[in-house]
């Protein structure tokens, strides 16, 4: 009994040791900046730099603050596109993926998620426009003011917010806004309709009001949505699996992956230089590999024809 109970203490570690290299974590994941219009400022990790278009950069963590007269498109890699209106500041409170799966590829036109998610922002000032990929089960997408949340189920949505007011345009899809903390059930809203919750007094829960957007204000949320929707189509996102690095006194485990994994959305836009900031994105894919995304500016299939005419053919 003594020998017995001697080789279990000595093998239950390998076993636990060989659990905890098995559990599979997501890529770390990333936003990529498809416009940038005027002074961004973001915060990602210990960095802080002005936002540069066709950039990557870690997102969980992430604060980015727009300026006077500028506008910020962002992609997120599981397709989401968001647009920042100036003078706001949004955090990005979570953003997990699920690994992707093995040598998993969508065509450019596909709006399918890559994988599930779970994704949280906190708008505490000013405006953004969102545009939804179809969502995967169990994903979830919720933005927060200083007045309620919104769960979006997917769609294009306009929310904007002071410490005062929240005003929610849902252009298209589903979502669900709760005001305050004695909410606990929440307002589903419907395409075409506009919620404001708006603070009558201090230390008084928001007020809602419902109504359709109006015709005046329709435009201005429609544009904003579609920057971001257009974003969609300046990057795809691909997952590379590379080895981890183990220690020396883990257990070897044979490789059972490989290939790539890629992700995109559609839409029209710019193009960039694909330059990545931010720290290293990777999470386990197998027993001894890793996924890392990768964010890859689209070429258009067709380049524009720039016709040069000689000075000399041209007339006075």
């Amino acid at each position: 009994m003594l020998v017995c109970l001697s080789i279990g203490l000595v093998a239950a570690p390998s076993a636990l040791a060989q659990r905890q290299l098995g559990k599979k974590r997501g890529p770390t994941s990333k936003m990529y900046i498809a416009e940038a219009r005027g002074e961004t400022i973001i915060r990602s990790g210990d960095r802080v730099y002005t936002a540069q278009q066709a950039s990557a950069f870690d997102a969980p963590g992430t604060i980015i603050e727009t300026k006077d007269n500028s506008q910020t498109a962002l992609v997120y890699s599981n397709g989401v596109s968001m647009t920042i209106a100036a003078n706001s500041r949004v955090e990005v409170k979570q953003f997990e993926q699920e690994p992707f799966e093995a040598g998993k590829e969508l065509v450019s036109d596909s709006r399918a998620e890559p994988s599930t998610s779970q994704s949280e922002i906190h708008l505490s000032r000013g405006g953004v426009g969102i545009s939804t990929s179809d969502f995967a089960t169990g994903s979830t997408m919720v933005c927060t003011t200083p007045l309620g949340s919104i769960n979006i189920r997917g769609g294009n949505i306009s929310i904007k917010t002071t410490d005062d007011e929240t005003i929610i345009d849902l252009l298209q899809g589903s979502a669900t806004v709760f005001g305050g903390d004695s909410d606990s059930a929440g307002t589903t809203m419907q395409p075409g309709e506009r919620i404001i919750l708006r603070r009558p007094g201090i230390d008084k829960p928001p007020v809602f009001f419902a109504m359709s957007i109006p015709v005046g204000d329709l435009a201005a949320a429609n544009n904003l949505v579609a920057v971001a929707a257009n974003a969609r189509a300046t990057v795809t996102f691909e997952v590379i699996e590379r080895k981890a690095a183990v220690g020396l006194d883990a257990p070897v485990v044979a490789s059972t992956s490989g290939g790539t994994a890629t992700g995109s959305a559609t839409g029209t836009g710019s193009t960039g230089n694909g330059q990545v900031q931010g720290g290293d994105a990777a999470g386990t894919a197998s027993d001894d590999t890793v996924q890392e995304i990768v964010a890859k500016p689209t070429v258009p299939a067709q380049l524009p024809n720039n016709i040069v005419v000689s000075p000399a053919k041209l007339t006075n």
